[in-house]
């Protein structure tokens, strides 16, 4: 599975032609996104593989300690996994420098005298599951940091490359997290707001950010429209919806129905966004079906409440967290506040049962 960024980009001629054919305004979404591999982590252990490249030692030294600090169950450092299921995780670091550019003269009098120097990093990271040898994931990552320094009688001296270097290798980092921690993406979107089919009242429900709501009401509203006025825009909303709310199948769908009601101007890449999104899911369900322990394992993970809600934000099936609970050490705190707050994250009464009645 190669992991695609999203290109904000991407959007901007669907908002400059939403905007000049039809009644849409743009709404900034919050698009949440589970973490790449929280499915393939689950009750295995990450163990660090090989490091190459210039600052690779540096990078995965920064990388595993982070993953430690999100609660990522890892081995520990020169000793065996005692026989639970691993997942190895290597880096290879293509371009890691610091660099000083040629001084600038800027405008005006006096002029200003500027020394820049810029920072690059670019590598990329590959889980590997050690029983099969199978890939679960890959990632490209990189980092670009500039500084400058000015003076208005010399040329100033430069920002360090080795200062510059370090900036761009936490950005790495700051990419990396995707693989193992939920992130949240912000993307202008164009959304319809007509008086027809309720899209008004949808629209205020989109920039609610109620979004679980936002699907309900725009598929009830697309469906009651069916092929009349408005339709077109409503089967577009409900699209929108579906998109960011990661529900690709229903989106691709949608938008195919909206381009086949004279929307195909609107919908733009949407609706190949939406296929391509949902052959990427599939792919990654179906990688994390095959690498599946065989059996329960005992990983030296502790279940807590924080990683159950965890669990439940990276759309983790029920049954695969109740088996984690049955079989993983547990430490819990069930007081009313704790179910309320477990409640509130979406988490099912069976999981809290489980939680309850563990030993």
């Amino acid at each position: 599975m190669r992991i695609t960024i999203p290109v904000c980009a991407t959007f901007a001629g669907f908002l400059a032609a939403a905007h000049s054919a039809y009644a849409a305004k743009s709404i900034t979404f919050e698009i949440k996104h589970p973490p790449a591999l929280t499915s393939a982590l689950a009750g295995r252990l990450v163990v660090p593989g090989q490091l190459t490249g210039d600052c690779a030692k540096e990078f995965g030294d920064l990388l595993f300690q982070d993953m430690r600090a999100h609660d990522v169950a890892m081995a520990a450092p020169n000793s065996p996994a005692g026989g639970a299921p691993t997942v190895v995780v290597s880096v290879n670091v293509t371009r890691c420098e610091g660099r000083q550019q040629q001084p600038i003269l800027g405008e005006g009098l006096p002029a200003v005298h500027i020394s820049r120097t810029d920072g690059w990093f670019a590598a990329e990271i590959h889980a590997v599951d050690s029983a099969t040898g199978q890939e679960i994931a890959s990632m490209a990552v990189h980092g670009h940091a500039q500084k400058e320094n000015e003076s208005q009688t010399s040329n100033p001296e430069w920002p360090a490359p080795s200062d510059l270097k370090n900036l761009a290798v936490l950005q790495g980092i700051g990419d990396a997290k995707r693989l193992y921690a939920p992130w949240t993406e912000k993307r202008e979107i164009a959304f319809m707001d007509n008086k027809d089919c309720h899209l008004k009242q949808e629209f205020e429900t989109a920039k609610s950010g109620d979004y679980e709501a936002l699907v309900k009401e725009a598929r009830a509203n697309a469906e009651a429209c069916g092929s009349g006025k408005g339709a077109m825009e409503a089967w577009y909303d409900f699209g929108v919806a579906s998109f960011i709310s990661h529900h690709y199948d229903d989106a691709a769908a949608a938008f195919q129905k909206a381009a086949d009601l004279n929307g195909a101007k609107l919908v733009g890449g949407l609706l190949d966004e939406s296929r391509k999104e949902a052959a990427i899911l599939k792919a990654q369900q179906s990688k994390a079906a095959a690498v599946a322990p065989a059996a329960p394992v005992q990983t030296g993970m502790l279940m807590t409440n924080d990683l159950v809600i965890k669990l439940v934000d990276g759309n983790i099936a029920e049954a695969e967290i109740l088996k984690m609970i049955a079989n993983q050490p547990g430490r819990f705190s069930l007081a009313p506040a704790d179910i309320a707050k477990l409640k509130a994250a979406g988490v099912s009464d069976a999981i809290i049962a489980a939680m309850r009645n563990k030993k």
